[in-house]
């Protein structure tokens, strides 16, 4: 079956996550489709986001943060003049602005510098825990804290397409652990002088996986009882 890798006592399944959907609410469909008890995913992908998202069933549950090295890859919207909090389109405002039309040697080399940096400055709207609690549940709560910046890497930054006509940036990046897309989206606009926010992300690549081995749920749950390979006993 297409997206589901057997290992002994499990699978590596891989989904191309629709958009609207929390990680954990693919991780909960796939439980009820399979009847498999353990399972978890790695990599969060933010509601917003669609693509690549690898989960582990049965016993690769415990091979999902040591079986999946290697970096992840993203097709990312920017939208130039777009201010928003959470530094994308989920948050409770958003404000449109009018920006000029910009050279694209002036956004490659703004994305020069934000890639040559060697640090970001995680967002607000993130899982990593400030006093305790993840800075989502802090932005929820209406805080805003000041926040350090840490060691990233981004191994590739370029523009895929510019639309000045709608202020669109579509981009590919590719990177290691503890990137933030979001950030990106943030720092550019912050180079060029204007707000700047995510609109659309996607992963295409997680380690040795890609999106094009992925399939969607209803794909999986339509051919799960009859290609599905013998269900595992997972205690």
């Amino acid at each position: 079956m297409k997206g589901l890798h057997p290992i002994e006592n499990g699978y590596w399944l891989l989904i191309d996550k629709p958009a609207g959907w929390t990680s954990f609410d693919v991780v909960a469909k796939v439980r009820g489709i399979t009847r498999i008890r353990k399972a978890g995913h790695a990599g969060t992908l933010d509601p917003m986001a669609t693509g690549l998202l690898v989960l582990g069933l049965g016993k690769a549950t415990k091979l999902l943060h040591t079986g999946l090295e290697g970096g992840k890859s993203y097709e990312a919207d920017v939208k130039l003049g777009l201010a928003s909090p959470s530094c994308d389109l989920d948050a409770e405002w958003t404000f449109d602005t009018f920006v000029p039309r910009f050279e694209s040697a002036r956004i490659e080399n703004a994305l020069q510098q934000i890639q040559s940096r060697g640090y970001q400055v995680p967002p607000m709207v993130a899982a990593l825990k400030k006093q305790g609690q993840p800075l989502h549940k802090l932005f929820r709560k209406g805080l805003w804290l000041e926040l350090d910046e840490r060691p990233v890497t981004i191994d590739e930054l370029e523009i895929l397409e510019y639309a000045p006509e709608f202020n669109r940036v579509r981009l590919k990046i590719a990177g290691g652990g503890g990137l933030y897309v979001r950030s990106v989206a943030r720092d550019l606009g912050l180079l060029l002088g204007v707000p700047a926010a995510l609109t659309a992300l996607r992963r295409t690549s997680v380690g040795p996986w890609s999106i094009e081995e992925a399939t969607d749920l209803k794909s999986f749950e339509e051919r799960w009882p009859e290609e599905g390979y013998e269900r595992i006993h997972t205690g």
